[in-house]
């Protein structure tokens, strides 16, 4: 008699830095500099009602292209395998809602998104705090890329790295269970199926 192992918990991705190269917000912010610049204007008065706020006013503004991003082959590769194993994904961003579900929406690989809406800015433990909120307290495995993401690494039953510095490495290890670290560059527009 072969018993079925427990499924593994949901596996939820960064975007910024990790699932792409770059930062979607900068990105937005060097269109909107080009194509409207006198948008931003009205950036600082926008941001004394917080990052979340300046978040809902550049996405409502410029949204970028999913097929231009620059994806992490090694990032999308492991996604990919994890999800036909079963697994449930889900995209964990500080970026703007409208940001995250155009990329969801794009690769059509996650089951669920959790981002930066106008209520909160999800960016290190407003992140962590959220995944553990919209998993109702399950357990769940991260990949990250940066410093504000040592809080979710610590949550995390499990984490994966993507193209840490030696000292980002050497701090997520003291905070959490790193599995894996990726640190192939990646390439411009859709990614190969």
């Amino acid at each position: 008699m072969t018993q079925d192992l427990p499924p593994e918990p949901p596996l939820c991705v960064d975007l910024d830095g990790t699932l792409i190269e770059g930062d979607t917000l900068m990105m937005s912010v060097r269109h909107l500099a080009r194509r409207a610049p006198w948008t931003l204007l009205a950036l600082p008065f926008v941001l004394v009602r917080g990052r979340a706020a300046l978040k809902e006013y550049i996405a409502r503004r410029y949204v970028p292209d999913p097929a231009n991003l620059v994806w992490r082959p090694e990032v999308l590769a492991f996604i990919r395998e994890e999800r036909t194993r079963g697994r449930h994904i889900i995209l964990a961003t500080a970026a703007h809602r409208l940001v995250a579900e155009s990329v969801a929406a794009h690769l059509g690989l996650f089951d669920g998104v959790v981002a930066t809406d106008l209520g909160s800015n999800l960016k290190g433990r407003h992140k962590a705090a959220e995944i553990c909120k919209s998993l109702e307290g399950k357990e769940f495995d991260y990949i990250g890329d940066s410093a504000a993401d040592l809080p979710v690494f610590q949550a995390a039953r499990v984490s994966y790295l993507v193209a840490p510095t030696p000292s980002l490495g050497r701090t997520a290890r003291l905070v959490g269970r790193i599995a894996r670290e990726f640190h192939a560059s990646g390439w411009e527009g859709l990614p190969p199926k």
